[in-house]
């Protein structure tokens, strides 16, 4: 009786797609190793090779905490975005400034800019762009850069929509094939896009400083008192606020002219005042002064 021994093994190159670059070859050969009556066999088979098809996976998401506090006219005011590639393989990316459904005013001037590294948005520091390519698991600090309106109040939702240049007009779960492989859109829709928000607060503070001599010329000796009045515009609480001024040189403080209100206060440090107020609370539109912080200071 013939007795017949039969291994076989499976070998070769062995990629596993998850986390492998697009374009990887996976390559495969299986070894027969086999007895007959003691005699030793063995034979290779024909060799497979597999390429790792392209996932394209990103995912757009606003990385502001909270509102980002602007004023009307403001100019070239940043907030941040970040934009991760998820796939596992390069991809270009073309950007879409998109307006939210919370919109009190519209933003102009809208510019797309890449952090160098820093973290910091600077106008010198970083580049404005409209397309960037990323490699696989690589992602992107961008900022969303426009102008506040005259106009502005209350708030505006605005955001960024990244689109894939190799997606092109595919939809989630659609495949086209690139040169020798495959690019599959596993990104969903939702996660092309966010929003960040600007806040125009609904009220807010105005400062008048005034002056006044105690001779008829600024003179050696001569005591300037000051008067900073404490406005508000717009309705509304502010809180933790304090008013602060640095001593003029050439003149030195007179100790203890330093008043809130008529009330003598403490807050000169040898160099500046500083007066705190614990809150404003203001239910009407008003032009009326709410504080006085007077101080004087001598001539030298």
């Amino acid at each position: 009786m013939n007795k017949y021994i039969i291994t076989l093994l499976l070998c070769g190159k062995i990629l596993f797609a998850q986390g492998t670059n697009a374009g990887t070859k996976i390559i495969n050969v299986a070894h027969l190793d086999y007895k007959i009556d003691s005699i030793e066999f063995s034979a290779v088979s024909n060799e497979l090779v597999d390429i790792v098809d392209q996932k394209l996976d990103m995912q757009m998401v606003c990385q502001e905490s909270s509102s980002v506090i602007v004023e009307a006219e403001d100019v070239k005011r940043p907030m941040q975005f970040m934009l991760k590639n998820n796939g596992n393989g390069e991809d270009r990316y073309i950007f879409t400034p998109i307006e939210g459904e919370d919109v009190g005013f519209s933003v102009s001037n809208i510019e797309v800019y890449e952090d160098n590294g820093d973290g910091l948005f600077s106008i010198v520091e970083d580049k404005p762009i409209t397309k960037l390519s990323l490699k696989a698991d690589e992602s992107a600090l961008l900022f969303f850069v426009s102008n506040i309106p005259k106009s502005a109040k209350g708030l505006s939702e605005n955001g960024l929509k990244v689109d894939s240049e190799i997606q092109d007009d595919l939809v989630y779960g659609e495949s086209r094939l690139l040169d020798d492989f495959y690019a599959v859109v596993a990104t969903q829709e939702e996660a092309k896009s966010d929003f960040c928000v600007y806040e125009v607060p609904s009220i807010e503070l105005k400062l008048e400083k005034k002056s006044t001599l105690s001779s008829d010329k600024l003179y050696k000796r001569t005591t300037i008192h000051y008067t900073i009045e404490v406005k508000a515009e717009g309705v509304g609480t502010l809180e933790n606020i304090v008013i602060k001024d640095v001593i003029p040189e050439g003149t030195v403080y007179v100790s203890g002219t330093l008043k809130l209100d008529g009330q003598s206060v403490d807050g000169f440090d040898g160099n500046e005042i500083a007066v705190t107020i614990d809150s404003i609370h203001q239910e009407e539109e008003s032009t009326d002064v709410l504080h006085r912080v007077t101080f004087d200071v001598i001539v030298q």
